[in-house]
């Protein structure tokens, strides 16, 4: 499309238009009218300034202003060409005195329009790193978490799953970890901060842009330095009432079990090892051929379950105003028996126009509840799902004779509780109410000058529940009373903001400045009550009669800050982007309480130079280059850290008479100097085009330097504090680079997009604490001993890990492994793990520990494809990792042979003097060589490929224009997580977690919740 200077186009048309008079065209004058309305962008109904109107075969025209209003004189009869840069150009007959006109835009993804903070921009015109995805691009998958459709689709963006417990959500990382607290970034739902998106729902989202340099985030200031999620939720538009109506219905079944023993084979096993200890056999295991498969714990709790989602959107409007209506209702129950999760959804969206004054409005209503599985009762099997895996397979569900109505373990075996008895006789539920409320005036002061004041809420309420019945499971778990316990914790926030924007285009020179004030208070509240000895079937905390217990505390924090920015483009070629935040935060002492937070950022439109213009067809079609560097800030820790903490009521008694006195006593120490996390980010990158078009490829390089990292520094327990002091110690880098493109084509008929993303991340601890301080973390199981640390000079929870060598094969192999004639593993026999002395100091310890890899993957990608024939299309999605490692915590028990509950069935393939070919090592309880102990040996390749989507759909074309004359009428069939390629042996190589960071790549099977693979119908209905 030929681009015409404004200038150029507005003397061009006032000279036409004198020409036209001069010369006598008295007819034309007589039927000529005038023709006004408002050019908008099909996209986002956003207003297109710049935009050519010209009368067909003539060259009198005119532009747009910039509120996209045009004013022509034109003949009844005559067509009005539109166009725009960007967009497809568009002929309209005059057919009224009022023509607003919707234009699409053209098919570079460089036109498409991008949510930045405080304001939206084209994405030619954009200068930071942003991933964009589209409402229309998430299709239903079945799934009730929004985030859980977007895993691998935004190049960057690393999203992993919590759990595959209904409700759980995902966790969210950008561009890495840059930080050793909370590591989430800052979500905003059209403008209003919230703690997450997990309970959005998928038909009310219009865009979701993830800003993630510091030129795009720069504006948020102290809370971005984890990168910014925006979310925008669906608008009506000008027209007649739509309504859409999604339904899906699937089935969920567990993806992966973990293989263990049956009762014989256990049997069998367990013999094996106390036989080489020396040891008698267990009674429960002297004849493992009378005792079969026994029972199946994981078939006991594990089921096919039901997920259904309803959505319904009512939208329309006018030329002055528009609204948005929709409800939704999910209900999914879990894999594992009784849990589940039901979601409802309100949504009320509107925005109205009178004069200079546009007002506007957003209400979000959502209730949540959660059926959650017990945490464990003390024992060593965990949750229902560790136990499941871990209880010994002689052992019976039910006794009819037992309090609880449920049978257990008993005798010298390890107590690990019946996962049945568990799920049934402890039930755990929340029901959360979340709102959020915006409301906002925008008023024109001038065509150029418009002010903002938007007011923000959000108020989430919830309700824990645990209930625990009386029981007797088997003889090593009692409980004699039934017990209730009853938490309530509300969450308020409120914001207040008031920008200024102005926008202007003069000739060539165009300009966007936005300066602002805002302000934010949050509000926690909680309470705590519980009471035991209740009466059979009474959940009242009065009821009971036992010991009652009450607690609660209230926190309470404020941000103030002010912001500005400057967009500058010159002849759609030069851009910059300039923005600075300073924020007072009331989480940090006085002396430190504001930070300043600025970015700068460059582009070039290579492809609008005229020398590029000049060339014949070339192959990039479209290129940018752009800059930027900034500082973002972090300011996620607890409140009131820099103030030592006084608990009250502390009693004491003295003198002869003890009599009572009431004090108080310091707890913590603190930190009074304590200031905000400062990450400095460089990026540079480009977006292209490729093939006119029809291939966009957006490419970023980054480096993310973090200081004075907010962290926790051990202090010993003699300096009688409850908690580690929170300080600045530490200095962090990432850096990576990212690549998302797609390609869209096609050929008569058949049209096809595809499209993928590709990240690395690298991450290194340059400073932390004292210099020689050691974090570690990642217990994997009940006993074991730590698996990650983080330290200076080495990756943030790298595993460092005794490296196990081998087996030992014969004695001689034992006694040959010394040092200076003495055994460095006098305990060892044939068939035990051979450890590396790694210090050589003779003996196997904590000191030899080695670093063997990192949780973070070396990359990640996506990969997707859409099809289409006449009336079918077929969309899937492929996403996966390399290069990671995960420690397989259940492993380290199920392997072990050690202590007596239940074994992995490799152990059936154990070391024996006649089997040398394995890497299990033998079986002997106590084991006196530790080879379950935290070793490389349960250290895994965490590298997947997973079919995350595969959809095939059919639109009802015909029937629906019969019925209806307008609308459509899609029906699909989906799988979700359809198949996952992996040499990891645990549930899932997608741990995700949301625990601390030190724990990442840690699988804890022992409270894990398996992934579901999910088969769904649904339908899809516009009217």
């Amino acid at each position: 499309m030929q681009t015409f200077p404004i200038g150029f186009l507005r003397n061009l048309s006032l000279l036409s238009f004198f020409l036209a008079c001069l010369l006598g065209h008295s007819a034309f004058a007589q039927q000529a009218s005038t023709i006004s309305g408002v050019v908008t962008s099909q996209d986002d109904g956003t207003a297109i300034p710049g935009a050519t109107v010209i009368i067909k075969n003539t060259s009198q025209g005119t532009i747009t202003d910039a509120n996209g209003k045009y004013t022509i004189h034109a003949a009844k009869g005559a067509t009005l060409v539109f166009k725009a840069v960007g967009y497809v150009t568009k002929e309209i007959p005059v057919n009224a005195p009022v023509m607003n006109v919707v234009i699409a835009t053209t098919a570079s993804n460089l036109n498409e329009i991008v949510v930045i903070g405080y304001g939206t921009v084209k994405k030619k015109d954009l200068t930071g790193a942003i991933a964009n995805i589209k409402g229309a691009d998430i299709a239903a998958q079945g799934q009730s978490d929004l985030t859980k459709t977007l895993q691998g689709k935004l190049p960057g963006v690393t999203i992993e799953s919590a759990g595959g417990n209904p409700g759980a959500g995902t966790r969210i990382l950008i561009r890495g970890v840059g930080t050793l607290g909370n590591a989430a970034p800052l979500y905003l739902v059209d403008g209003v901060p919230v703690a997450n998106i997990n309970n959005l729902s998928q038909a009310d989202i219009q865009s979701i842009d993830v800003l993630k340099d510091a030129s795009a985030a720069a504006i948020y200031g102290s809370r971005a330095a984890n990168g910014v999620v925006l979310v925008t939720t669906k608008s009506g538009r000008n027209g007649k009432v739509a309504i859409a109506f999604n339904a899906n219905y699937g089935v969920q079944h567990i993806a992966h079990e973990v293989s263990v023993l049956n009762a014989q084979q256990w049997a069998t096993v367990s013999n094996a090892a106390h036989d080489a200890a020396g040891l008698p056999r267990l009674d429960i295991a002297a004849n493992p051929a009378q005792l079969g498969k026994g029972t199946d714990w994981q078939d006991a709790i594990y089921k096919t379950a039901p997920i259904q989602q309803y959505d319904m959107t009512v939208s329309g409007g006018n030329a002055n105003s528009n609204y948005s209506f929709s409800g939704g209702y999910t209900n999914q129950q879990g894999i594992v028996d009784v849990t589940g999760y039901k979601r409802y959804n309100l949504r009320v969206k509107s925005e109205t126009k009178k004069g200079p004054l546009k007002i506007g409005e957003t209400v979000l209503l959502t209730q949540e509840k959660t059926i959650n599985m017990p945490g464990g009762w003390g024992g060593q099997g965990g949750d229902p799902v560790g136990s499941a895996a871990k209880m010994i397979p002689v052992f019976q569900i039910y006794d009819s004779t037992a309090i609880g109505g449920f049978a257990g373990a008993y005798g010298p075996v390890v107590n690990v509780a019946n996962p049945v008895a568990q799920l049934y006789l402890e039930s755990i539920d929340r029901v959360a109410s979340n709102v959020l409320a915006n409301a906002y005036a925008e008023l024109s002061i001038t065509p150029d000058l418009t002010y903002k004041l938007n007011f923000g809420y959000t108020s989430t309420f919830g309700t824990g529940t645990d209930y625990t019945r009386r029981y007797n499971v088997g003889t090593l778990f009692t409980h004699p009373t039934n017990d209730l316990g009853v938490s309530k914790d509300q969450t308020d926030l409120l914001l207040v903001e008031n920008t200024l924007n102005y926008s202007k285009t003069v000739g060539k020179h165009s300009i966007q400045a936005l300066a602002g004030y805002t302000y934010q208070k949050n509000n926690y509240t909680y309470l705590y009550s519980a009471r035991t000895d209740l009466p059979d079937g009474i959940k009242n905390i009065d009821a009971g009669a036992g010991i009652s217990t009450t607690g609660g505390n209230s926190t309470q924090s404020r941000l103030a800050s002010l912001l500005g920015r400057v967009i500058y483009a010159y002849d759609n070629r030069y851009l910059l982007t300039a923005s600075i935040r300073r924020d007072g935060s009331s989480r940090f002492g006085s002396a430190n309480r504001y930070g300043d937070f600025p970015s700068i950022a460059l582009g070039w439109n290579i492809s609008n130079e005229k020398f590029y213009q000049a060339l014949s067809n070339p192959v990039v079609s479209t290129l940018k280059l752009r800059a930027s560097y900034g500082v973002l800030g972090n300011q996620e820790i607890g409140d009131y850290q820099y103030s030592a903490a006084i608990a009250s009521n502390i009693n004491y008694v003295t003198g002869a008479a003890q009599q009572k006195w009431f004090g108080s006593i310091q707890t913590a120490f603190a930190d009074p100097n304590i200031k905000w996390e400062s990450t400095k980010t460089s990026n540079i990158g480009f977006d292209a085009g490729f093939l006119k078009d029809k291939l966009n490829v957006t490419a970023d390089y980054f480096v993310k330097t973090t200081d004075d990292v907010l962290l926790n520094v051990p202090i010993p327990g003699s300096a009688g504090s409850v908690s580690n002091p929170v300080v600045n110690a530490g200095k962090l880098r990432n850096s990576g680079f990212e690549v998302g493109a797609s390609y869209a084509d096609h050929a008569g008929k058949f049209n096809y997009n595809v499209y993928g993303t590709f990240s690395l991340v690298r991450n290194k601890v340059l400073e932390l604490g004292t210099g020689s301080q050691q974090i570690f973390g990642g217990q994997p199981t009940h006993h074991g001993a730590s698996s990650t640390l983080t330290e200076a000079g080495g990756p943030i929870t790298g595993f460092y890990l005794i490296k196990a060598l081998g087996i030992f094969q014969s004695q001689e192999e034992v006694n040959a492994y010394n040092k200076s004639g003495q055994l460095i593993q006098p305990n060892a026999a044939p068939g035990d793990i051979k450890f590396y002395d790694k210090n050589g100091d003779g003996q196997i310890n904590d000191q030899d520990k080695v670093y063997m890899g990192s949780p973070f993957p070396s990359f990640e990608y996506g990969l997707g494809f859409n099809l289409s024939y006449a009336h079918f299309d077929l969309n899937a999605y492929f996403q996966g990792t390399h290069g990671n490692k995960i420690y397989n915590g259940l492993r380290q028990d199920l392997e072990s042979m050690s202590l007596e509950f239940n074994y992995a069935a490799s152990t059936m393939h154990a070391w024996t003097p006649q089997n040398h070919g394995t890497t299990v090592p033998r079986a002997v309880i106590n084991d006196p060589n530790f080879n379950d102990r935290t070793s490389s040996r349960f250290l895994e390749n965490g590298s997947y490929l997973r079919m995350r989507t595969l959809q095939i759909g059919y639109t009802f074309t015909d029937l629906v224009k019969k019925r209806w004359n307008d609308g459509s009428l899609r029906a699909y069939v989906s799988a979700d997580n359809l198949f996952t390629i992996t040499k990891y042996t645990g549930f899932n190589p997608d741990l995700g977690r949301t625990g601390s960071i030190f724990d990442r790549g840690v699988d804890f099977g022992h409270v894990a919740y398996p992934l579901a693979r999910t088969i769904s119908v649904g339908v899809q209905i516009g009217l």
